[in-house]
């Protein structure tokens, strides 16, 4: 990994497993991206797809060719194709022991495992989306972004883009699942309009909500945070009550007879 930080071969939307980037860093880059369009009275499509299997779906195979494209140097491509080499999946039940060939998932809590997968998702976040789109992700976590002056015409850009990705998606073995996938049509615009979009992943529509939790932050329609505020007022709430009765049997003055 040190040799692709190097030559600074990752994208820079990629904020997961990177150096000096975070969660925050991530939300930040979506707040910047959504607020300005807002306060202009335009509308925004705000997209999260998930990776079904996130890291059992990375395949070996577009690694390595991640490697190749960044001009990796030999040693360390041949020392990671034989880390992929002849892997196997055994099981064993009664009598009977079943193998099969694998060239794909990276064993949990591996040290390499992020930094790889880091390489295959790159060419998702490389690919040429409109001058209207902001991709922005963290790990597998991937949110789609896309600008207009009006819903429709952010609708027709938005049934665009997941098209490129499914395509992405199909050549590199993965799949995004459609049903935990969410969309959000974002408008501070008071004006009477049809709110309701239908974009489409894989074929199949995507679920419209009014907000959406990404990476432990709730973004509202209007970009207001209300909601994630209240939530996180509910949450201490709970906590303090739940610290105080535990304390109540502990310590403190007790009642005099």
């Amino acid at each position: 990994m040190h040799y692709v930080y190097k030559i600074e071969y990752l994208n820079d939307i990629q904020y997961g497993f990177t150096l000096q980037k975070s969660t925050t860093d991530a939300a930040m880059a979506v707040k910047q991206f959504i607020g300005p369009e807002l306060e202009k009275g335009k509308v925004v499509i705000m997209a999260s797809l998930d990776v079904k299997g996130a890291f059992d779906a990375a395949w070996w195979p577009a690694i390595l060719k991640g490697l190749r494209d960044a001009k990796c140097p030999r040693n360390l491509y041949q020392l990671t194709q034989d880390y992929f080499r002849d892997r196997r999946a055994v099981i064993s039940f009664n009598s009977s022991t079943m193998e099969k060939n694998i060239t794909k998932v990276f064993p949990q809590g591996s040290c390499c495992g992020p930094g790889l997968w880091n390489i295959q998702y790159n060419s998702l976040l490389t690919l040429k989306y409109t001058d209207h789109t902001k991709a922005v992700a963290f790990a597998d976590d991937l949110v789609i972004m896309i600008k207009a002056k009006s819903i429709r015409e952010a609708e027709n850009i938005a049934n665009v883009e997941p098209s490129k990705i499914s395509a992405w998606a199909v050549h590199n073995k993965i799949r995004f699942n459609e049903h935990k996938s969410k969309v959000m049509l974002m408008t501070r615009r008071k004006r009477k309009e049809r709110k309701e979009i239908e974009i489409y992943l894989n074929n199949k529509p995507l679920i419209q909500v009014h907000s959406m939790k990404y990476l432990g932050i709730i973004f509202d329609s209007k970009l207001t945070f209300r909601e994630h505020i209240n939530y996180m007022a509910e949450k201490c709430t709970k906590l303090i009550f739940a610290l105080s009765k535990s304390a109540k049997f502990n310590w403190g003055l007790k009642k005099l007879p």
